[in-house]
């Protein structure tokens, strides 16, 4: 059945009528905003092009935040694997999966293998497969038949003291919003058979190491846009009392593993574009006044451990595709030419 039900499309429709919310004033964080040249010796200027609904994540043997997937401008899907270093772009595979957007992708530390799962073929189809890139080959996982089906928009996340990579919701071949919950363990998928948040789609997932859960923030449910938080520790899912950033999807976030707080950027509220910066920090949201990136939805984030910061590249803003690398250093966003 076509996808023609993503609300992640319909805002290209009104994309010219949105604007962005003014800051709030919390003055414990710079409000500079600073373009950093980054030392590049070997003088490589090869960069992704703009991209939009792309998944990223932390290779912890690599030491980089890898990128996969979206399409460009000319609207045209992408399986090239991209990995960062801090200082280069590299092109890290350009075959395994076939080109799609809307995936859900996780680093297994403990097994070192990148997975993928789903995600959307063309406007007509949508993919149930399952791939690992062991840092060299990409190898389908054909015997795991059994799993979440066909599936879009979805989110997954590596849980790391449990070591299985969870995977919640979506959208599936109906455009129904299955509220369903998978574990994949390296050779099956396994259903979850608990209660847990409401249907969604373009939701985010993210592992708190410190305090050993899963994080879920926002998305699109069946009566609109949800603004509600989640935790998974392995066993159940749990509410997050409390307020925090207004009802979203298609927003993005990362856990920043030395200080222990969840990043929030952007994401549609309504049909407006988001440049809020939040953080989820001992349980409480708070919005961060600072100068940051331009406001977008369906871009990349991701923490690298390595270099202590969060990576953002791309996503769709007021003025479309965006090819534009900004990092948070804790402090402040910095833009990366």
């Amino acid at each position: 059945m076509a996808k023609t039900c993503s609300f992640v499309y319909l805002f290209l429709m009104v994309q010219s009528f949105f604007s962005c919310r003014s800051p709030q004033v919390q003055p414990q964080f710079s409000s500079e905003l600073i373009s950093k040249e980054v030392e590049n010796p070997l003088g490589d200027t090869l960069w992704p092009p703009p991209l939009a609904s792309h998944v990223m994540t932390y290779h912890s043997a690599l030491k980089m935040v890898v990128m996969f997937g979206g399409s460009n401008q000319n609207r045209e899907y992408s399986n090239t694997l991209w990995g960062w270093d801090g200082s280069n772009w590299h092109i890290l595979s350009q075959g395994g999966p076939p080109p799609r957007i809307h995936t859900g992708m996780a680093y297994d530390e403990d097994r070192d293998r990148l997975v993928i799962y789903g995600g959307i073929k063309n406007r007509e189809e949508s993919f149930s497969d399952t791939w690992e890139w062991d840092g060299n080959l990409w190898e389908e996982k054909t015997y795991a038949t059994q799993g979440p089906g066909i599936r879009d928009h979805h989110a997954i996340s590596y849980v790391h003291h449990s070591k299985r990579v969870i995977l919640f919701g979506g959208q599936d071949e109906n455009d129904e919003f299955p509220a369903d919950t998978w574990a994949w363990d390296g050779e099956q998928w396994h259903q979850i058979d608990i209660q847990g948040p409401l249907p969604r789609s373009t939701h985010r997932l993210s592992y708190d190491g410190i305090q050993k859960r899963v994080l879920l923030f926002g998305g699109w449910g069946k009566d609109g846009q949800l603004g509600d938080t989640w935790t998974w520790d392995g066993n159940q899912w749990a509410v997050l009392p409390g307020n925090g950033p207004s009802a979203r999807g298609a927003l993005r976030s990362a856990f920043v593993h030395d200080q222990g707080y969840l990043l929030l950027f952007g994401g549609l509220v309504d049909r407006e574009i988001s440049n809020e910066t939040w953080m989820l920090k001992d349980d409480s949201w708070q919005r961060v006044s600072v100068e940051g990136p331009p406001a977008r939805n369906v871009h990349a984030m991701s923490y690298n451990r390595a270099l202590q910061r969060v990576s953002m590249y791309g996503g769709i803003g007021q003025q479309g595709r965006l090819n534009d690398l900004w990092e948070w250093d804790g402090v402040r966003w910095y833009k990366i030419h």
